[in-house]
């Protein structure tokens, strides 16, 4: 009689199955090596070929009762891991948990167990690279198994059993030791059945057999394998999980809490596609926000792209706006954001704006004493080259205001990043009025500032522990009473764009309590918004003290002068300074 010869497993691994492995690791198991179940399937197949195929899909990360084959997965943290395992005594400790199977008799209860596998893989998430070897614990039990007949599956090569056979034959053997034969039955694909019949010489049940079962690659050799998937997966996904590491590896260890879906959510509203802007986008894209709108409504100069992130020479030369711009480029570095621009000038105190009654007149002087300059212009208002403001239609007007409005009320984060203060004066008053988190970034010379407004709430926020400790103060500030851009000024924002240097455009600001009488989250100035709308940013604008009387600034003021403070002619007095 023939030597009888069986087909050993090989593995077949889906892309799914790689896509699954990424998403479990990153999200999942993240460090934690504890071996995994997972299941492969084989078909009952009467094709002719080569190899007895295990796959490996998706569906391998759960449990299923069609023609599985149960097995574990060990995920290495570390090539070096990998690599130093021990993988005869892995093969021996597995293979003995088959031995034991078929010495207690369960294997006749549970004759699925006696085909397993152990699949131990390292996976590179950043280069979605990937080492692997499979392991098939098989019993060489008895020795020297003599064959009549065959055919068995799930092998599609003509002549030779297919790999699960084995362990059932070491099964049978041991179970039945008087035995030196016994026939078999393959099924294969359409009901077709074999019989066939294997002998084997007696044997010494007592011992432990010897054990194979490592894969082997194509060539034959006994080394692990190797799957590089970069091309085989979508780039912007990719990308998208990517991203996604980096964050999650900040997560596992230092900050467990850390909740990387509110960032992925978020949608931010940015005024200002300039140095700021540009810049902060790009650290948001960086914390996986992935929608971003820029409101500017200037161009790209030629000053612009060596110190703006997100524009380049052509931009500059093509006189591209730079909220379009900026959105085409966080587009191009990162696709599967969702970048939009919106060309608009933000209404400013100061920067005054014509009525339908002030077209007929070049100048026009108001009781309080504001004086409104006119000068017409076709759609929206942007800069004036010889330091006079260019001014919208009062229509224009009321659109640009709604839409400052919508803005605001749709995204959830807002950063102002506009090169005037008073520019920042209307989304700062309408981020106070729909409740939305607000930030003020400003760049000087040698110094920068970053402030959080306070998101007002109910009075049950004041109860609330958290906050931030004021360096004036030393208190501890509630989040809701944080103090905005505005709160330390004293007068209403003017137009500062007129005979001002750079450095005097933005000043430094300390974390301070809200001031009631703030003139851009002050209650009264929300009030007034939310009652006539575009009709009070026009006055605003037109005359900035407006904001002081409405505020009680102007009393304020008045308070301060009245004070009279009396000094000593003493000469004593002034000789003992």
């Amino acid at each position: 009689m023939s030597q009888a010869e069986f087909v050993p497993f090989s593995t077949f691994i889906d892309t799914t199955f790689w896509a699954e492995l990424n998403r479990r690791k990153l999200h999942e198991w993240r460090l934690d090596e504890t071996p995994r179940y997972m299941s492969g399937s084989f078909s009952l197949v009467e094709t002719v070929g080569e190899c007895c195929w295990l796959s490996l899909g998706h569906e391998s990360f759960q449990q299923s009762d069609a023609n599985v084959c149960n097995g574990q997965l060990l995920l290495f943290n570390t090539l070096e891991n990998f690599k130093g395992l021990d993988r005869k005594a892995l093969l021996r400790r597995e293979a003995q948990k088959v031995w034991d199977l078929i010495v207690s008799g369960e294997w006749l209860y549970h004759p699925d167990r006696l085909t397993t596998f152990i699949f131990t893989v390292f996976a590179d998430l950043k280069k979605y690279q990937y080492y692997y070897w499979n392991c098939f614990p098989t019993l060489c039990f008895p020795s020297q198994i003599k064959q009549e007949v065959v055919y068995a599956d799930p092998s599609p090569v003509r002549g030779r059993a297919g790999w699960p056979l084995r362990n059932l034959v070491a099964a049978v053997a041991y179970s039945k030791p008087s035995w030196n034969s016994c026939s078999f039955i393959s099924l294969r694909e359409g009901n077709h059945l074999e019989e066939f019949k294997i002998s084997w010489e007696q044997a010494n049940v007592n011992d432990f057999p010897p054990t194979v079962g490592w894969e082997r690659t194509h060539e034959g050799k006994m080394v692990p394998q190797f799957a590089d998937m970069r091309k085989q997966f979508d780039p912007k996904k990719l990308m998208e999980q990517s991203v996604g590491l980096n964050l999650s590896l900040i997560k596992w260890r230092l900050v467990p809490e850390m909740r990387l879906e509110r960032y992925s959510s978020l949608s931010v509203l940015i005024f200002g596609a300039g140095t700021l802007g540009s810049n902060i986008a790009r650290c948001l894209m960086g914390w996986g926000v992935k929608k971003i709108t820029f409101v500017d409504n200037s161009s790209v100069s030629y000053s612009n792209p060596v110190r703006q992130s997100l524009s380049e020479f052509e931009d500059a030369r093509e006189s591209r706006g730079k909220a379009e711009t900026a959105a085409a480029a966080l587009r191009r570095i990162y696709p599967s954001i969702d970048s939009q621009a919106i060309r608009l000038t933000v209404p400013m105190p100061g920067h005054t704006v014509s009525s339908s009654e002030q077209k007929k007149k070049r100048l026009s002087t108001k009781s309080d004493g504001c004086s409104t300059p006119f000068v017409p212009q076709l759609s929206r208002m942007v800069p004036a080259l010889s330091g006079r403001d260019v001014f919208t239609e009062e229509t224009s007007l009321e659109r640009d205001v709604a839409l400052v409005d919508d803005l605001v009320a749709k995204h959830d984060v807002v950063f102002l990043a506009l090169d005037s203060r008073e520019a920042r004066w209307l989304p700062t008053m309408l981020a106070t009025k729909h409740g939305k988190m607000a930030f003020s970034v400003a760049l000087g010379f040698d110094n920068y500032v970053v402030i959080r407004h306070g998101v007002k709430n109910d009075a049950a926020d004041h109860q609330s522990a958290s906050g931030i400790i004021s360096v004036k103060e030393g208190t501890l500030i509630p989040y809701s009473d944080l103090a905005c851009y505005f709160c330390s000024d004293v007068t209403a924002p003017g137009n500062s764009t007129t005979d001002r240097t750079l450095d005097q455009q933005c000043t430094m600001t300390p974390c301070v309590r809200r001031f009631e009488k703030c003139i851009a989250c002050g209650n009264t100035v929300a009030e007034e918004y939310i009652a006539r709308g575009a009709d009070f940013v026009k006055e605003v604008m037109n005359c900035p003290s407006y904001l002081e009387k409405l505020t009680g600034l102007d009393q304020l003021q008045a308070s301060v002068d009245s004070v009279h403070i009396e000094f000593s002619d003493d000469s004593d007095s002034v000789m003992s300074l």
